[in-house]
């Protein structure tokens, strides 16, 4: 030990002679990103919609909206969003929703009491007053809070047809009333249209975001190497679609469970419910990226269910979305199910991963999102420790 702390001291001055230095050299992380960088302690996801975005829903034309996006005209770049609507008679629900950063989820707490939603605006023709807009922040369950667009909010009054910009404090949404949505987890920006109105938007941002004092956590990937995997187990802390709605009621309780403390009741019927109300989904890792790296042909999902057996079976798909918006999912046939050997009337549930064909479905399997369970049918059956394992 005394020869080698000898060998590094001579070889030290020996560089120092021929004028070489040694320098610290700061680790970088994958985004590109020193911990001291003033970039990895900035809030991230400021870029909301922009030039040609393509994480926006709702662009459609309907009896009471027509909403586009347009390539001939903009506040900057190639292309702007249209909306016009006018809503009377029996009109749905009218608005649209900005994903943002291909729906992963944003972590906004740190930017809450400081930060805004700004962008520009300008009527389509004439002189617009302001319009009922309602902005709401969706998070990963569902939760929407909602804000006002206000007058005050405006740079000038009426609304023209010259650009202007618009900025509503992300703080208004800290002032709804409860539920807030978990603004550490937002999916999509959502905005609500009353009344009527005819305005093109552009630039969409999240502005004002002070730096953080410590190091930021970006959407990124997640390795997984230790199985099982554990998808449920008691809670739900990353699920949505729980809840009793018209046609389905799903709800984690400790009335029935195969082990633990809690399970998974799902009962449902789809004349009722309609095709927009038939998935649930979790995430078992923040909502991160999961990369799951080993070869699907050494991986089964694998869970325990009870209920009117095989007939309820039949009626559900699971199986798993990516980050790249491509899912999966095959239906609970029997020859996947054999009895439990623990707890009678309860059923062992393995699927190969073989079986989601990941592959043919163009399936990201560095970035899986999230697992789904989709209810076809009429059903009620309880589900329990699902978990990836290795077969």
């Amino acid at each position: 030990m005394k020869k080698l702390v000898a060998f590094y001291f001579v070889l030290f001055i020996l560089l120092s002679a021929c004028g070489i230095h040694m320098q610290q050299t700061e680790l970088v992380d994958e985004w590109g990103s020193t911990y001291d960088s003033k970039s990895s302690r900035e809030f991230q996801d400021r870029e909301v919609y922009s030039d040609q975005s393509v994480d926006v829903w709702g662009l459609e034309k309907t009896e009471c909206k027509n909403f586009a996006r347009i390539d001939s005209i903009s506040y900057s770049g190639k292309s702007c969003l249209s909306i016009a609507w006018d809503k009377t008679g029996k009109c749905p629900w009218i608005g649209f929703g900005i994903g943002w950063n291909g729906y992963a989820p944003k972590d906004l707490s740190d930017v809450m009491a400081t930060g805004s939603i700004d962008f520009c605006m300008r009527a389509i023709d004439g002189k617009q007053f302001i319009p009922t807009l309602i902005f709401l922040l969706e998070d990963y369950a569902g939760v929407q809070t909602a804000t006002v667009l206000k007058a005050k909010q405006l740079q000038r009054y009426p609304i023209d047809t010259q650009w202007q910009k618009v900025s509503i404090p992300l703080s208004t949404f800290l002032q709804a009333s409860a539920p807030l949505s978990d603004f550490s987890n937002i999916k999509s920006l959502n905005i609500e249209c009353q009344g009527s109105g005819a305005f093109l938007f552009d630039e969409l941002k999240i502005g004002g975001a002070e730096i953080k004092p410590g190091n930021s956590q970006k959407f990124g990937q997640v390795t997984a190497t230790n199985y099982p995997i554990s998808l449920f187990h008691d809670e739900l802390t990353y699920a949505w679609g729980l809840g009793n709605y018209v046609g389905r009621n799903i709800a984690l309780t400790s009335d029935e469970f195969y082990a633990g403390n809690k399970g998974l009741n799902l009962k449902w019927n789809e004349q009722e419910m309609g095709k927009g109300n038939r998935q649930m989904g979790l995430n078992w890792n923040h909502w991160q990226a999961i990369a799951i790296l080993d070869s699907m042909n050494q991986l089964s999902l694998h869970f325990y269910i009870k209920g009117n057996y095989p007939a309820a079976l039949g009626q559900i798909q699971v199986g798993f979305e990516s980050y790249n918006g491509k899912n999966s999912l095959v239906n609970v046939v029997s020859n996947y199910a054999s009895p439990s050997k623990l707890k009678e009337n309860w059923m062992e549930v393995t699927i190969p991963f073989t079986d989601f064909n990941f592959d043919k479905n163009g399936f990201d399997t560095n970035r899986f999102k999230q697992f789904l369970i989709q209810l076809n049918g009429i059903g009620d059956v309880w589900i329990d420790e699902i978990s990836i394992q290795k077969n």
